[in-house]
């Protein structure tokens, strides 16, 4: 049993802990209270915004269109085509394929120019310069299938007659080929064209005088040169004047 004086010092404890206890308890409150404050942003902000022009942009930029159907999967031939370029990129990025690749590029530039000087050549020069095909093949069947046949003295009388001089001049265009044949200074084929005579007389004397009448013939005839009697007349002494 405790008696009166320990009764007495007990509560004297008890009181001054329940005097002590608040104030430390507020301290600590105080404390932690004070070290959260945190201090208001009171710096200037700029707000932008979009222009009507920029929103209409971005909402067609295929990029944000979320709600839109993606791509289609690649298929096994997008896949090739992608490995073989790959493969193209990297044999060509090598000093190797570098060297190679101008090897082709110049090739290749080559063999186009080799292949028009061809085409030119086949298809008659003049052409580019006359504005008319040279190539066109002569209608020899219009008259006979062979030219050794063709009465041309009666045929260019006839077409005389009736004021065809555009018929006149490639009679005479005609029968020139004939005597060059005769003379065996060019080869007659009916499928040949005029550059292909003009080529086997190249390397004779006739060849420059060949060249303007066959110029003037396919003017003439081809280019539907409406011709008169006087320039008919003109035309045929420049073919008067080639003797074989």
């Amino acid at each position: 049993m405790w008696n009166n004086s320990t009764k007495l010092v007990y509560c004297f404890f008890l009181a001054l802990l329940c005097g002590l206890w608040p104030a430390s308890a507020s301290a600590k409150t105080d404390s932690a209270t004070s070290a959260v404050v945190i201090p208001l942003d009171s710096s200037k902000t700029d707000v932008r915004k979009l222009s009507a022009e920029q929103k209409k942009k971005l909402s067609q930029n295929k990029d944000y269109l979320y709600d839109r159907v993606g791509p289609a999967p690649e298929t096994i031939w997008d896949r090739f085509v992608q490995w073989f370029w790959d493969m193209i990129s990297k044999i060509f990025s090598t000093k190797a394929g570098e060297v190679g690749w101008t090897i082709f590029k110049y090739a290749l530039i080559a063999a186009v120019v080799v292949i028009g000087i061809i085409l030119l050549v086949k298809n008659d020069v003049r052409s580019v310069l006359y504005g008319k095909s040279a190539a066109v093949h002569i209608d020899f069947k219009e008259f006979d299938d062979d030219i050794n046949k063709i009465n041309f003295e009666e045929m260019i009388a006839d077409a005389l007659a009736k004021k065809d001089y555009r018929k006149a001049v490639r009679l005479h265009f005609l029968k020139l080929l004939k005597e060059l044949t005769d003379k065996n200074l060019i080869k007659w084929q009916l499928d040949k064209t005029n550059n292909d005579y003009s080529i086997e007389l190249a390397n004779s004397k006739y060849s420059r005088a060949f060249d303007e009448l066959t110029i003037m013939y396919e003017y003439i005839w081809y280019g539907d040169f409406n011709l008169d009697e006087t320039n008919f007349m003109a035309t045929i002494t420049k073919f008067k004047e080639f003797h074989v």
